[in-house]
């Protein structure tokens, strides 16, 4: 049996006309009912296990390992294969551009051949978000591109956020909110530019993050919740976005 950490089947969200299959792992701590860490690398390939290893924070090297278990589970059932054929695949736009680094953006071959999912995860307060999107089909030169984020509203509440972090516009919006939400629509504000820039593989190496206004960007989507848990709840927010 393939070990998994607290999570339901994938579930699908809509972004504009694309429909992504999103999932949430929760209860990424110590003592929280995940599977040991030596359960899940078993299902991790050599270069995923290399990079667990090079994570010299115990806490951060157990979330590596439980995410990229769980993104292999969620590829691996959309495409109606075990897990453990899969063989990891990551792009790092700026220094693996064809494939052969061990970070970047999440993926994967199958027989050699890579496979056609577009996938994202994001990482935040013990839980992780994966999204996956089915490319078959696609014309070669226009596959659509996935970005997901998870953000915990208590990390943006620090002085200066909206000076550094949002546009003019985006300052503005914040201040038409009441006092007791600004954290979280400064929260989702992030998330939505977050999962922009992952799906355009670039990060923030090319802008600031004052530069990219999300406000009305019909890429991107917000998930309210996920696999029925209420993100609020847990003071999280999260999105994802779709370049076409």
């Amino acid at each position: 049996m393939t070990p998994r950490p607290n999570h339901t089947g994938p579930r699908s969200a809509p972004v504009g006309e694309h429909p992504v299959a999103v999932m949430l792992v929760q209860g990424i701590r110590s003592g929280t009912g995940s599977p040991p860490e030596a359960e899940m690398l078993c299902l991790l390939d050599d270069v995923e296990r290399r990079r667990a290893a090079r994570i010299a924070d115990a806490a951060q090297a157990v979330s590596f390992v439980a995410g990229r278990q769980a993104l292999r589970v969620l590829a691996a059932s959309l495409l109606g294969v075990q897990p453990a054929d899969l063989a990891s695949e990551s792009v790092c736009p700026v220094c693996s551009p064809g494939g052969t680094a061990d970070h970047g953006r999440p993926g994967y071959t199958l027989d050699g051949g890579t496979i056609p999912l577009a996938l994202s995860l994001s990482r935040a307060d013990g839980f992780i978000l994966l999204g996956a999107l089915d490319v078959r089909g696609a014309v070669p030169d226009a596959i659509p591109r996935l970005g997901i984020d998870l953000t915990a509203v208590a990390e943006v509440g620090f002085d200066g956020f909206d000076d550094v972090s949002l546009t003019t516009a985006e300052r503005d919006a914040v201040r038409t909110v009441p006092v007791a939400g600004r954290g979280a629509a400064r929260a989702r504000l992030w998330a939505r530019k977050e999962a922009l820039v992952k799906a355009l593989g670039t990060g923030f190496t090319d802008r600031d993050p004052s530069e990219v206004d999300v406000l009305t960007d019909g890429r991107i989507s917000d998930l309210p919740s996920v696999d029925g848990v209420v993100l609020a709840s847990e003071g999280l927010v999260a999105a994802v976005a779709v370049i076409p």
